[in-house]
C-alpha cells in the first residue's frame, strides 16, 4: 500500500464543501474552472438587465429571485444595480455571511452620481463595480476575474475541509466525521425505533513504535487500515479514530448476529502478518461494541461504551457493552425534530387502501394513509410518529398536507376516468378545533374543482367526544355542503350515543379488532350485530376495517355491513401501485 494514497470512502461528506467525498483530495476532482458559473441578476433597470443577460447567456447560468426572496439554489456571483441594492441589501448580506469563509463576489452597476453620493452604503457588500454606460468587454473581463477568485476559494475550502476531516495517512474519515455520521444515524434509529451498533477496533502497535520508530509505526497503521478496509468490503464504512483505532457504524436495524459477522471479518486481520521494513509483524485486533439505545442515547455515549467494552475485550472476539438504558423521552424529542424536517423536505407519501362493496366487490372509495420515508429509503411505521405528531401539534400540518394530496389525486383520477369517486382522509381533533378548519377544506375542494361528495372526513371516537360548540358548527357546515363524516375505529373509544345523535355523522367504521375471526368468535359476532343494528337505526353507513378472510367478509355481508377494506382485498399502496391494481382486477 502507498501510505499517501487515500482509501476510498463512500458515506461521509466533507463539512464545509459541496463536493462529494470520494476519498480523494479536492485537487484530484474535476477542475471547477470548466464549469459554467451561476449569476444572480438583481438589476432593477429593465434595459440594463436585458443588456447584461444577453452577454451572460450561453456562457453562464442566469438566476433570478423568486417571490420576493433570493433563490434557494446556489449562485457564484451577484450583479446588482443601485435600486436592486436598496431592495436586496439585507438578503445579500445574509447570503455572504452564509457562504463565509468562502468568497461570494458582488458586482455593482452604478452611475458616477451613485459613486459620488452613495459609495459608503456599498462597502460592506460590494466587491467590484462597473460604471454605466456598460462596456461589454470590460464587464465580462471582470466577471471572469471574479469567477476565478470564487473557484479558487471553493477549491481552498474543499482542501481545508478534507485536511481537517480526514486522516493524513489512510485518507479515511477521522473522528470528526465519524461523530457527525454517528449522531445523524442515531437520530434515524431513534425515529425508526430500531437498534444501532457502533464498533471500535484497536490494533496494538506500540511494539512497532518502540522497535522501529514513528515512520514505520505510521506505515504499519496505514497497512492495517487497508487490510481492515478489504476485510470489511465496499458496503461497510470505516473511519480512523486514532493512530491505532478504527470505527464502524453498522446499518440501522442490523441485529447482533449481523454485527458479529462483521466483527468476525475484522478478526481475520490476525490471520496474516504484515511486513514493515523487512520485518514480519503479527497483529491482534481487539473489538468493542456499543449499542443505541441499550447502552447510551447519544453519539458520544455510544462511542464511550464501545471504548469501555474494548478495554475488556480479548483477542478471541468482540466485547459488547452491558448497560441497557433506553431513553424514550429523547426519542420523542428526536422524532419531533425529524418531523419538522420531514414537512420541510416533503418526506411524506400518500398511500391508498381500497374500500369495496361487500356484495359485488366493486370499489367505492379509497382511504388515504400517510407514510413517512426517511432519506435513506426506510419507512417509519405510523405508530412510531403519529403520537408525537399529535402531542406536538404537527398533526395539523400533516393533516392538511394529506388533504391537498388526496384532493389532487381525486382530480387526476376523475380526469383520467380511473373510476375512484371518493377519498377518505383522517382528521385529528386538533385540526377540527383550528379556527380555519372548515375554510381550508372548502378552499381545497374549490381549488381542485372536485365535488364535496368526493371527500369523506374520518374522525376517531375520542376526537368526536372532544368536539365543542364551535367545532360542531364547522362539521355541520361541511356536512351541509355534502362532505361525508365517518367515525373511525368505532367501538374502541367512548362509544357514546351523544355524538351519533348530535353530530353530522354519516357512517361508522368498525374497528378491525371486532372483525378478526368474527365467524368463529361469538363475542366479536355479538358486538358486530349490535353495531350493525345501531347503524341501521340511525340511518348510517358501515365500513368494516381489517378484513383478512372470506369467512369474515361473508359474515359481515350477512349483517348488511355495506363496505369493507382489508388485506383480503388489498393492502395500502402508493398511487402508482393502486392504478396497476385497478387495471388487474
Amino acid at each position: 500500500m502507498s501510505v499517501g494514497n487515500p482509501t476510498q470512502v463512500e458515506w461521509i461528506a466533507w463539512r464545509g464543501t459541496a463536493l462529494d467525498d470520494a476519498g480523494e483530495e479536492p485537487d484530484a476532482a474535476a477542475d471547477p474552472a470548466d464549469q459554467a458559473g451561476r449569476v444572480l441578476l438583481l438589476v432593477e433597470s429593465g434595459g440594463n438587465r436585458n443588456h447584461l443577460a444577453g452577454h451572460l447567456q450561453g456562457r453562464h447560468h442566469i438566476i433570478s429571485p423568486r417571490g420576493g426572496r433570493l433563490p434557494n439554489e446556489p449562485f457564484d456571483l451577484v450583479v446588482v444595480d443601485a435600486a436592486g441594492f436598496r431592495r436586496w441589501h439585507r438578503q445579500l448580506v445574509d447570503a455572504k455571511l452564509r457562504d463565509q469563509p468562502t468568497f461570494l463576489p458582488v458586482i455593482l452597476i452604478a452611475s458616477r452620481r451613485d459613486l459620488r453620493r452613495r459609495l459608503k452604503l456599498f462597502w460592506d457588500t460590494i466587491d467590484e463595480f462597473i460604471l454605466t454606460p456598460i462596456e461589454p468587454g470590460e464587464f465580462m473581463e471582470r466577471v471572469e476575474m471574479l469567477f476565478r477568485a470564487r473557484r479558487l476559494a471553493l477549491k481552498q475550502r474543499a482542501r481545508l475541509a478534507y485536511v481537517v476531516n480526514h486522516d493524513r495517512l489512510s485518507g479515511l474519515p477521522n473522528l470528526n466525521l465519524f461523530m457527525d455520521r454517528l449522531t445523524s444515524t442515531i437520530m434515524d434509529a431513534s425515529v425508526l425505533n430500531k437498534p444501532l451498533y457502533a464498533t471500535v477496533v484497536h490494533v496494538p502497535l506500540a511494539h512497532v513504535l518502540a522497535s522501529l520508530g514513528h515512520r514505520e509505526f505510521d506505515r504499519a497503521a496505514a497497512v492495517c487500515a487497508s487490510r481492515i478496509r478489504k476485510l470489511l468490503g465496499p458496503g461497510v464504512p470505516l473511519a480512523q479514530l486514532g493512530s491505532e483505532k478504527w470505527g464502524v457504524i453498522h446499518p440501522v436495524g442490523m441485529q447482533m448476529d449481523g454485527v458479529l459477522e462483521v466483527c468476525g471479518r475484522i478478526q481475520n486481520l490476525a490471520g496474516e502478518s504484515i511486513r514493515i521494513d523487512g520485518e514480519r509483524i503479527r497483529v491482534s485486533p481487539r473489538i468493542g461494541v456499543g449499542a443505541y439505545p441499550q447502552d447510551a442515547s447519544d453519539a458520544a455515549g455510544v462511542l464511550d461504551c464501545a471504548i469501555s467494552a474494548l478495554a475488556a475485550a480479548g483477542d478471541a472476539g468482540p466485547m459488547f457493552y452491558s448497560k441497557s438504558d433506553q431513553d424514550k423521552a429523547l426519542r420523542f424529542i428526536r422524532t419531533e425534530s425529524r418531523l419538522h424536517e420531514a414537512l420541510k423536505q416533503e418526506q411524506f407519501e400518500l398511500w391508498y387502501q381500497p374500500q369495496l362493496c361487500l356484495e359485488d366487490r366493486k370499489i367505492v372509495a379509497v382511504e388515504a394513509l400517510v407514510r413517512w420515508r426517511l432519506p435513506d429509503g426506510q419507512l417509519v411505521p405510523p405508530l412510531d410518529f403519529m403520537e408525537v405528531a399529535e402531542t406536538t401539534g404537527l398533526i395539523c400540518d400533516i393533516d392538511r398536507w394529506v388533504l391537498r394530496e388526496a384532493c389532487a389525486a381525486v382530480k387526476r383520477w376523475r380526469e383520467q376516468g380511473v373510476g375512484i369517486e371518493r377519498v377518505a382522509v383522517n382528521v385529528s381533533a386538533e385540526d377540527v378545533c383550528a379556527a380555519d378548519f372548515a375554510d381550508v377544506i372548502e378552499a381545497t375542494l374549490d381549488e381542485f374543482r372536485i365535488p364535496a361528495a368526493a371527500l369523506e372526513l374520518e374522525l376517531t371516537e375520542t376526537a368526536l367526544f372532544e368536539i365543542s360548540g364551535d367545532s360542531l358548527d364547522k362539521l355541520n357546515r361541511l356536512r351541509k355542503r355534502g362532505i361525508d363524516i365517518a367515525v373511525d375505529d368505532f367501538g374502541t373509544g367512548y362509544s357514546s350515543l351523544r355524538y351519533l345523535h348530535q353530530l353530522p355523522v354519516t357512517s361508522l367504521k368498525i374497528d378491525k379488532a371486532f372483525v378478526k375471526n368474527v365467524d368463529s368468535n361469538e363475542t366479536n359476532a355479538a358486538i358486530l350485530r349490535t353495531i350493525a343494528l345501531l347503524a341501521q337505526n340511525f340511518g348510517l353507513g358501515t365500513v368494516a376495517e381489517g378484513i383478512e378472510a372470506k369467512e369474515e367478509a361473508a359474515y359481515l355481508a350477512s349483517l348488511n355491513v355495506s363496505v369493507g377494506q382489508g388485506y383480503l382485498y388489498a393492502k395500502p399502496m402508493p398511487e402508482a401501485d393502486l392504478l396497476k391494481w385497478l387495471k388487474s382486477r
